[in-house]
């Protein structure tokens, strides 16, 4: 299992720094976020050690990412909220501010203080077939493969 000292959620995973955990697997766990966009945000987290989502092997993506739903259900339950927010935020300019890449799962409330939607951009000219086919070259293959 990787791992690093100067962690804090490493610390959490491993029950040095203690923590409201409400699931846990072999390869993670998920437990109330201390400062909680509303009451119910629940974190999960990959028990092994990975910076950012880019850095996450494929099969513990999957893992972890198979717990999302029955999470939602849930908090959504629990809380009585009227819909919810799955969010991984992968980098500093994306909001990551713990870098152990998490989950975020956030019960949402029809009159609660977050605003959605972000703004939109839209592409220009074939801009749209040139970034689609950049990524599919990255990916090392086309969209069907």
């Amino acid at each position: 299992m990787s791992r690093d000292p100067k962690c804090l959620f490493c610390k959490i995973v491993h029950g040095e720094i203690p923590s409201a955990r409400v699931l846990e697997t072999d390869r993670a766990v998920a437990i109330l976020d201390i400062n909680p966009v509303a009451k119910g945000h629940v974190l999960i987290i990959p028990r092994d050690h990975h910076a950012q989502v880019a850095e996450l092997p494929d099969d513990l993506a999957a893992h972890v990412g198979s717990l999302v739903p029955r999470l939602t259900r849930a908090v959504v339950a629990a809380t009585g909220a009227d819909g919810s927010n799955t969010i991984i935020n992968s980098g500093r300019v994306a909001g990551q501010t713990i870098f152990h890449c998490h989950w975020h799962v956030i019960p949402r409330f029809e009159d609660d203080p977050v605003r959605w939607p972000w703004p939109h951009d839209s592409y220009l000219g074939d801009e749209m077939g040139r970034t689609a086919s950049l990524i599919q070259r990255e990916l090392g293959g086309h969209a069907d493969d």
